[in-house]
């Protein structure tokens, strides 16, 4: 989710804002050392052996409370600005640190570590991040597993369900994704799977984004009008300027204002 998301601003107009030159803010993504790597490199044991004792360690905790964090991480709460955002993201969200650290690994005692997080780990965050990490190995033989991921109660699990399965990629890939875009109970996970969809090549992702941009849901609104500013056309265009003048939330008018920008090139359409 981009920090555009979080900025309570008010549009003043759509002709005034779309005058002005906005740069692109990137999204935080998983760098995945690992996978930068020669292929003969040998990792050094001693990596491995301290990632998977912090994953054992950590799997049957509890998530953090702001209370139990560090105080130098207080620091970091009120930062609005995109590095700030993705420091914050960094240094109080362990599950995004252990994805990075493990994606890709092909180490088959932490890669069966990982396996057994994702199936019996009491902490979701920690099992979504174990997911995610074995997605980046690009192994078919974690599809099952990815799966059953999208059968979970937690929508934390559901929602790095789908997202290992957009990372695995393959045809094996695209019916899972269109059974969570249609019948997934939360809307936040089937405009991600929509969304995944559309930028496979399948155009019922994009109708799925369709169904949602006028979401009562404000969050699931903004998730879809980035989605539709990233990846439509002239029509889809002429479809946000329309809901940009009738829609009150300020967050969701500065992300239709966004996906309006990326789609200028197609306004004479």
């Amino acid at each position: 989710m981009r920090p555009a998301l979080l900025l309570l601003l008010t549009v003043a107009g759509a002709p005034a804002l779309l005058a002005a030159p906005v740069p692109k803010l990137e999204d935080l993504v998983i760098t995945a050392p690992r996978d930068r790597l020669p292929r003969d490199q040998v990792i050094d044991p001693q990596i491995n052996m301290h990632l998977l004792r912090l994953l054992q360690q950590r799997q049957e905790a509890r998530p953090s409370t702001e209370e139990e964090l560090n105080a130098s991480i207080g620091n970091l709460t009120n930062l609005t600005t995109d590095t700030g955002f993705k420091l914050k993201t960094r240094y109080t969200e362990l599950g995004f640190l252990l994805t990075e650290g493990l994606a890709g690994v092909k180490d088959l005692q932490l890669a069966t570590e990982l396996e057994r997080t994702v199936k019996l780990g009491k902490n979701v965050q920690v099992r979504a991040a174990a997911m995610v990490a074995l997605a980046y190995a690009k192994d078919q033989r974690y599809l099952p597993l990815f799966q059953d991921g999208l059968r979970d109660t937690n929508v934390t699990v559901r929602f790095a369900a789908v997202e290992s399965l957009l990372i695995l990629g393959g045809p094996s890939a695209r019916f899972p994704l269109m059974n969570a875009a249609r019948d997934d109970l939360s809307p936040a996970v089937r405009v991600y799977a929509g969304q995944g969809l559309w930028r496979i090549g399948d155009p019922y992702g994009r109708e799925i984004l369709l169904r949602h941009y006028q979401d009562q849901d404000w969050m699931v609104r903004a998730m879809a009008a980035q989605y539709l500013g990233e990846l439509g056309s002239g029509e889809d265009y002429r479809k946000l300027m329309v809901q940009l003048s009738m829609e009150t939330h300020p967050a969701v008018k500065v992300e239709l204002a966004s996906a309006l920008l990326n789609l200028q090139k197609f306004k004479e359409n």
